[in-house]
């Protein structure tokens, strides 16, 4: 029997010994992002080169580290996190959360569902009733192609073996939150029954991914499993990142910069802030003193300053139980002179000074699409240009096609200058780039290289041709 379809992924239960107590059964203390392969607590679903901790930003946009399942289009194993493994009781019920989200081919399914095994003799349990009756030997909680770049909220349970309720789990979008209500799911869950044949299951919570191609990459965030007790955090609470007001971790303070100022207003910005469940507002303060409380917004513009004044702005972060981060730093702004010139204007924050416009030197114009022209000659120490093309060791590739010298000759005869160099009067027209120039420059060497190489080779072959041929000769006296 195949245990998974290709182009599946599957967030399952699977069974393993270790009894633990805490109300959320697993935990992510040894996810650090930048590392791969397994973890203390947690092992990958196939090779390490798959399996990778992550920063990313989480379903409230806050910084979070995710387990991601990177595939590289092999048919097989393709990646995910399991976790070593808790006890179960098969005569209580638990309930099963993950953070997921996909990217790639929507033909990448992702899969939820779960295995079981003895504790006692670690022999995989089959057999697993669903709330309908139905029994499966490879039970799944859902089998289809969520919407990619988006966070979805993943509830499963494993029911007592004696339950006969309604099915309650589903995979949920926080987006369609109104209020406090929990909104129905966007996909159906199937649950199922633990079986009665044991009294104990020993389970590990899984994500994997099986025979996706490359770039179909599944992230996973905040697993939890809880034994539904009247304790368990509510769906509400982990659909909207709030925690029903036992939350006491502050959110880190922001970093605040200042963006540009005209006599009477002065725009501000912040990044960085971010909280163990989510960013919910932000409060501007201006000498000290309360200027505006805000939203989850990044921007803000004060206005009625006095001309020609410095002030001092600082910015907190607070989450949705009201805790209020330690102060940003401050940024110091002084407006202009009354009449001095507009928004496009010099400001300085922590020791850096910025400007709003474009910058012209010995001219009085900046050329269409650029941002500084110097008219004159200009030294530095030393110059960095930052290319977004491909550099030229595609020249070295088997399917360049390196031009004959004949080729090279004949355009050198008819241009005056060599293929995809410009001419000189192009440069004297329009200039030059550094770092395409460099990039140019570099394919001329890289392809005469090649020519030497093989000049080089026939060379070679002339002179072993033109060697005597002395080996099995006879000398007649």
């Amino acid at each position: 029997m195949k245990i998974i379809h290709k182009a599946s992924a599957t967030l399952s239960i699977l069974f393993c010994i270790q009894m633990v107590s805490a109300q959320n059964l697993l935990n992510m203390d040894d996810w650090i992002a930048g590392t791969n392969g397994p973890t203390t607590n947690y092992h990958g679903y196939g090779p390490d080169t798959m399996n990778h901790r992550v920063d990313v930003l989480g379903p409230f946009g806050q910084s979070v580290v995710a387990w991601q399942a990177r595939p590289d289009a092999t048919d097989g194993l393709n990646g995910g996190m399991i976790h070593n493994g808790v006890v179960l009781s098969t005569n209580k019920t638990y309930r099963v959360t993950y953070w997921v989200r996909s990217e790639g081919s929507s033909n990448c399914k992702d899969g939820i569902g779960f295995f079981g095994y003895k504790g006692s003799d670690g022999q995989r349990l089959t057999q697993y009733e669903r709330l309908d009756g139905v029994i499966h030997d490879w039970p799944k909680f859902s089998n289809v192609a969520l919407s990619n770049d988006k966070w979805l909220l993943a509830v499963a349970y494993l029911h007592a073996n004696d339950y006969t309720g309604p099915e309650l789990g589903g995979i949920y979008d926080p987006s369609l939150v109104i209020g406090n209500n929990l909104p129905s799911p966007s996909y159906v869950i199937t649950s199922y029954k633990l079986p009665s044949s044991e009294t104990t299951l020993n389970t590990r919570a899984m994500t994997s991914l099986y025979s996706c191609g490359e770039g179909d990459n599944l992230y996973t965030y905040a697993p939890r499993l809880e034994e539904v007790n009247g304790n368990e955090m509510a769906l509400i609470e982990i659909l909207t990142g709030t925690s029903g007001g036992g939350d006491a971790q502050p959110p880190t303070a922001p970093t605040l910069s200042s963006i540009g100022q005209t006599d009477t207003t002065t725009d501000l910005s912040w990044t960085g802030a971010t909280d163990d469940t989510a960013v919910t507002a932000y409060r501007i303060y201006k000498d000290g003193v309360l200027e505006a409380p805000l939203g989850n917004v990044s921007t803000y513009q004060v206005t009625g300053l006095t001309a020609g004044t410095s002030y001092n702005f600082t910015a907190t972060a607070l989450d949705a139980a009201g805790n209020e981060s330690s102060v940003s730093n401050a940024v110091s702004v002084t407006t202009n002179s009354s009449g001095g010139g507009g928004s496009t204007v010099w400001n300085e924050a922590n020791s850096v000074a910025s400007y709003t416009g474009n910058v012209a030197v010995g001219t009085a114009t900046v050329p269409n699409g650029y941002q500084m022209a110097i008219d004159g000659k200009l030294i530095t120490e030393e110059v960095k240009v930052q290319l977004s093309g491909n550099w030229p060791d595609y020249v070295f590739s088997a399917e360049y096609r390196l031009p004959t010298l004949e080729e090279v000759q004949k355009h050198i005869t008819e241009k005056g200058h060599l293929v995809n160099i410009p001419s000189a009067s192009e440069v004297e027209a329009e200039g030059i780039e550094l770092g395409e120039m460099n990039k140019l420059l570099l394919e001329k060497i890289e392809e005469l290289t090649l020519y030497i190489l093989k000049m080089d080779k026939e060379i070679k072959a002339l002179k072993n041709k033109k060697q005597p041929q002395t080996k099995g000769m006879k000398c007649l006296h």
